[in-house]
Formats: C-alpha cells, structure tokens, sequence
C-alpha cells in the first residue's frame, strides 16, 4: 500500500494535497473532541486522518494518547512506536513510551526511552519526572533528586512550550499538577537520605498544593 501511495503522489500530485488537507481537517476535529474529553469522537477522527495521510508523528501520538485514556495500553504503545518511527525526536512520544513501560514495571526499557526523550529536547519537564520516579523506585534518591529538582527549574520552559504550541489553557494544569508531586518525591527522597530539614521544606510544599500523602508524611517527621 506504501508503495502505491508514494507512486501515485508522483502522478497525481494535486490528489495528494487533497488528501492532506482532508487529513489537516480532521486532525483539527480530533483535537478538538480530545480537549473537550470526548475521547471516543477524538479516537474515531484521528484514525480516519491517519487514514488519509499515515505520515504525521504527532497524530499517532495523540491517537496513543487518546487510547491510553481508554485503557488501550497496547494500542497506545503501538501508537507511541509509530510515532517514534516517523519521527526519532518526537520528545512526548518518547516521554509517553516511557511511561507505558513505567507502567508495566519494565524499567530499564523505560528509562532508555525517557533517555532519548531528554536527548532530543531537554527542556522538557515531563522525562526529567518520570525518569525521577524510576530512579526513586530503585532507591538512588540522589539521582531521583536531580530529575525531580529539574520538573520545577522548567517552569518558564514549559509555560513557553504549551503557549507556542496553542494548548496552553488545556494542559497547563498537569504541568503544575505534576510539579506538587515532584515536590511530594523529593521530601520523600531527602527523607530517605536523612535530611530532614529539606524532607519538611517539599513536604509542606506538596501539601500545599494538596498531595495526597504529604500530610501523613510531614507528621511522621515532625512528631519525632
């Protein structure tokens, strides 16, 4: 099939066109389904674009990611792989890979994944985090500390990445959401490490901003 559509774009070059912008348009209509949290709608529209052109990195991206909010992990890591042949710096589609295999307890594939994610754009919050999070379940705190450290010195990054990229009102909040629990991470790792001090200073951080368990955690520091 490959092979057909490449000879035809030689062909009829002004078909192909069509079909791009048809593919452009329904793209634009999955996102909009996606934002507004109508997962299945954005599902259905991100397949007929990919449907129509099979070569945007980003579409499979968002179709993974549409499908690992449906519970699809399989799908969904598919989709990530895809995305990640079309384009080997697709920063989220490596970021989100790696989480699939954090998930699946699979650490060392997780961790090259999330590698190559900060290899291609290292002012990216979300590989530094998820990279934490192995680090952190391996019990190397201080390299966990630096990932984590990084999720909040990105700040300015991330607010300029989601604004150039027009989703800033739509996905902002998971930033900041995944900034407490970086917080809740590092007075957990200082705690670990016996410095108790700073383990209070990230734990009144994160309870602040509501962490579920940073409460419980501060008192079993402060009681002593």
């Amino acid at each position: 099939m490959l092979f057909v559509l490449l000879s035809t774009s030689k062909c009829t070059g002004k078909q192909v066109k069509t079909a791009e912008g048809e593919a452009s348009e329904l793209y634009s209509e999955a996102l909009h389904f996606q934002k507004g949290g109508d997962l299945h709608n954005a599902l259905k529209y991100y397949t007929l674009s990919i449907e129509k052109d099979s070569s945007k990195s980003d579409v499979f991206n968002n179709r993974g990611s549409v499908r690992e909010s449906l519970l699809d992990s399989v799908g969904a890591l598919n989709d990530y792989l895809t995305a990640i042949r079309l384009d080997s710096n697709n920063v989220v589609a490596l970021n989100n890979t790696g989480m699939i295999y954090i998930k699946r307890h699979q650490f060392k594939q997780a961790e090259k994944y999330l590698l190559k994610s900060i290899a291609a754009d290292s002012l990216y919050a979300n590989s530094y985090y998820n990279l934490g999070l192995i680090f952190y379940e391996a019990q190397q705190y201080a390299k966990a500390i630096k990932c984590f450290l990084f999720v909040e010195k990105l700040e300015r990054s991330m607010n300029e990445r989601y604004k150039r990229e027009r989703i800033f009102n739509y996905i902002i909040s998971d930033y900041y959401t995944m900034r407490a629990f970086s917080y809740y991470f590092l007075g957990l790792c200082y705690k670990r490490m016996g410095n108790m001090e700073k383990a209070v200073d990230y734990l009144r951080l994160a309870e602040e901003e509501n962490v579920t368990g940073a409460a419980d955690s501060l008192k079993t520091i402060t009681r002593k």
